[in-house]
């Protein structure tokens, strides 16, 4: 569980920390804006696949609730992002809608609020890790 999390975790943090502020730095705006788009579906896919495995894994060892909690929102921030929040962005975009920037902020802080419950859920497992090998 810790290794699909922390997988997650720097794939997403590496992405939208590193790669994604580079492609906006060094390509035209709006080519880094389809690249980006491009690689959203496949990362979010990754992190519902790692966080949903990760949950239940949780569920199934008969896990902590708080950890199962932090999984729980977590898998429901990301299926938010891929089903409505992505489509949504993308429509808003297409049309030239101005409601996109706020689409695309909402995209931005249910992205780092699930980066930050990963990393939550990473922290706790080790330490319970950690506390259960002393």
């Amino acid at each position: 569980m810790i290794f699909l999390l922390s997988f997650y975790f720097g794939l997403g943090s590496f992405f939208s920390f590193i790669v994604a502020p580079e492609l906006f730095k060094t390509l035209e705006r709006s080519v880094a804006g389809d690249i980006v788009e491009r690689i959203f579906p496949i990362y979010f896919g990754v992190g519902l696949g790692a966080v949903g495995i990760s949950l239940l894994i949780g569920i199934t060892s008969k896990m902590k609730r708080f950890l199962l909690t932090l999984l729980a929102v977590n898998l429901l921030v990301l299926i938010a992002l891929e089903f409505y929040v992505l489509p949504k962005a993308h429509s808003l975009k297409v049309s030239g809608s101005p409601e996109f920037m706020k689409m695309h902020l909402v995209s931005v802080i249910m992205s780092t609020v699930s980066l930050f419950l990963t990393f939550g859920a990473i922290v706790y497992l080790i330490v319970r890790t950690k506390d259960a090998g002393s």
